[in-house]
């Protein structure tokens, strides 16, 4: 069976949608979950561990640490031997990308894709999924969509990369070439071959790290002794020079000043400009450590508020390549204008060239040497060069996909973009196809109508079957659909129960987890895996399903917003009423007949359809399409300096990828898989 990984795991709603989709006899196995947070590792062994009886690992950790990738690997090793990762899915925490609220540059959490980039290079499954907000399509005019595309297109094999370079050769590919386009393959060639040597670089630093690392484990160190010498070792890991690229440069530098020798028209200060981009570009790898050191300090000191917040700005800017290069193309630029005369402005337009396509990146360089072969080459080459760059991209990807989850039956309007990559040797997945029209989707009655016989400030562990029968009988509780969401007058014979029935009963498959129905379900208050107590636990049918102890001006402030659909309409028409005089200020009236809006973290972002509170966790959850079954652990709410420790159930719910459109997303790559 293929298998998968969640990534930024969180509660895991990627994890339940991967191991509710099935097509035929096939499924997914379910070998390791990751995440920062030390309260999702309690849920998720409590729910996959403990529940479901799978012996998936989880790993809690930062993915930005320079020994994630070696310590995903080691886990995924001890615990599943030589088992290849088939399909990695994750959405990268997104809140400096959202249009919900306030987006902050240099927040740590805009460079996590890249990580998670690199964690897909380490393991190369078939397929890999990223989701994140809407807003990303949008951030900085688009810039990161292309850059996180562009990512993606120069995740290259580099075994293959090499048998392309050596098939150019064998060719005598560069002999065909005419001589105006000479250097734009020459340096294509030469970009091709430092990326092929940075990479045995950073896989010899890997292994180096590893070997020194079990040395270290074997030495007779007092745990401070080794800490230092550990700590010391990851310092140096990750800073790694390259060579090849310092060659590269310096080579560009020396025919830049040659030819602008015994030029008297181009003042040396303008001229300069260029050498040091150069030799800024040539220690990239400094510049790099010293921009994580800047964001490690912005985040650590919480500058993100702060009148410093511009200063260190300023300074990340200028560290960039992106900003690097296009000072020194606009450089070359103002120089070739200026009319420098034939020498120097043959060798301004050379370093014009090599500069961008360094910058363009690997995947850019062989499209092109692919497209001069093609053209200049006889068809028996070109056609042998193509079957081998077709194999060089690891993955191809068609575009970011936008996702709407009530197209999946999940009774949320969530807009979320996906990711889709594909690895060469895999069917290219272009879309998600939907499960239901929009006439036909789930809404909140049909969610979470056979919940509301709670009260204000109560903890029921059961459901009340008296209250679940009366709404069966209403319109919304009557609705039937299969799992995701059709009709049952268009479902043929696949079974069909109402919303609230299947969240009861689950939409994982009894024969594949038949401990679902044996046991009640369990709580635990713990925050950390190892504060799991037995004699802490709670057992019951119905677990998360609590009302905040709202006071009777709470209340009349609910039925007020109510009354109008939202806050804003009623400020509008009430503007001195008194309970409106809150800082509160996105309270959203849910709809009945229709699908909420964007389950956020807060639990009184929304006043119930039909009740005077916010929702319940359990009734959120429901919004998302979690089954009833998944308990969500830890404390309900928390607040202050304890939410750097602990993940409250609101922020895993609110946080999670709605396991049905996930289900859709694996469907779908099931269907495909090879």
């Amino acid at each position: 069976m293929p298998t998968f990984i969640d990534m930024f795991a969180g509660a895991g709603g990627f994890s339940e949608g991967f191991l509710q989709a099935e097509v035929g006899e096939k499924h997914f196995d379910f070998l390791l979950a990751s995440d920062i947070n030390s309260t999702c590792e309690v849920t998720h062994r409590m729910r996959y561990n403990r529940q479901l009886g799978l012996s998936t690992a989880f790993l809690t950790k930062d993915i930005s640490d320079p020994d994630f990738i070696e310590t995903l690997c080691a886990v995924l090793e001890r615990r599943f031997g030589s088992t290849d990762v088939d399909v990695v899915a994750g959405g990268p925490p997104c809140q400096s990308f959202s249009l919900a609220g306030e987006r902050r540059k240099n927040d740590k959490k805009d460079d996590l894709f890249s990580y998670y980039l690199k964690v897909i290079g380490a393991l190369r499954p078939k397929y890999f999924v990223m989701e994140n907000v809407f807003g990303i399509l949008t951030k900085d005019g688009g810039r990161i969509r292309e850059r996180i595309l562009d990512e993606i297109r120069n995740l290259i094999d580099p075994g293959m990369l090499a048998r392309f370079l050596r098939r150019c050769q064998e060719l005598s590919v560069r002999s065909k070439i005419p001589p105006q386009q000479q250097d734009a393959f020459s340096f294509s060639v030469q970009i091709l071959q430092l990326y092929l040597e940075q990479e045995a670089a950073i896989r010899r630093r890997r292994e180096d790290y590893i070997s020194v690392l079990e040395e270290l484990g074997q030495a007779r160190l007092s745990p401070s002794q080794f800490d230092f010498a550990r700590n010391a070792l990851l310092e140096g890991k990750n800073d790694l020079p390259n060579p090849a690229l310092s060659a590269f440069c310096n080579g560009l530098s020396e025919l830049f000043v040659e030819g602008f020798r015994n030029n008297k028209e181009i003042p040396e200060e303008q001229r300069n400009v260029i050498r040091q981009a150069l030799q800024l570009i040539a220690r990239q790898h400094s510049l790099d450590w010293a921009s994580r050191r800047i964001k490690q300090l912005i985040n650590a000191a919480q500058l993100n508020r702060s009148a410093y917040k511009e200063q260190f700005d300023r300074i990340t800017d200028q560290l960039q390549p992106e900003e690097i290069f296009r000072i020194a193309l606009a450089q070359c630029d103002l120089l070739l204008n200026a009319h420098p005369g034939e020498k120097a402005a043959r060798a301004t337009r050379q370093v014009q060239l090599a500069l961008t396509i360094l910058q363009e990146g690997p995947f850019a360089s062989l499209q092109r040497i692919l497209q001069l072969a093609q053209a200049h080459c006889d068809p028996s080459a070109a056609d042998a060069l193509t079957q081998l760059a077709d194999k060089v991209a690891l993955y191809r990807i068609d575009k970011a996909l936008v996702l709407n989850a009530s197209d999946y039956g999940v009774p949320q309007n969530r807009v979320r973009v996906v990711f889709v990559g594909c690895r060469n040797d895999q069917p290219l997945i272009t879309s998600i196809p939907p499960t239901v029209t929009e006439s036909q989707k789930v809404g909140v009655a049909e969610a979470i109508g056979d919940l509301n016989f709670i009260g204000i400030g109560d903890h029921p562990l059961d459901y009340d079957e008296a209250f679940a029968a009366q709404f069966a009988d209403t319109p919304q509780g009557s609705i039937r659909r299969t799992v995701d969401g059709v009709p049952a007058a268009l479902a043929g014979d696949q079974t069909c129960r109402s919303y609230a029935q299947w969240s009861r009963i689950g939409r994982l498959n009894p024969k594949r987890f038949p401990a679902l129905q044996q046991k009640l379900l369990a709580y635990t208050p713990a925050n950390q895996p190892e504060e799991i107590d037995e004699g802490q636990m709670t057992f019951a049918r119905l677990h998360n399903h609590e009302t905040s102890k709202h006071s009777e001006e709470v209340q009349a402030r609910y039925a007020l917003i109510r009354r109008y659909g939202d806050y804003a309409k009623a400020k509008e028409q009430e503007p001195n009423n008194p309970l409106l005089r809150t800082n509160k200020r996105n309270y959203a009236c849910l709809q009945a007949d229709r699908p909420s809006p964007t389950v956020m973290t807060l639990p009184d972002d929304f006043a119930h359809y039909g009740a005077n509170r916010s929702l319940t966790v359990r009734e959120m959850a429901r919004l998302q399409s979690f089954d009833d079954s998944f308990v969500f652990q830890g404390k309900r709410t928390t607040g202050g300096d304890r939410r750097k420790l602990e993940t409250p159930q609101y922020t895993q719910v609110g946080n999670a990828v709605p396991p049905l459109m996930a289900r859709a997303i694996a469907l779908e790559i099931l269907k495909n898989i090879r």
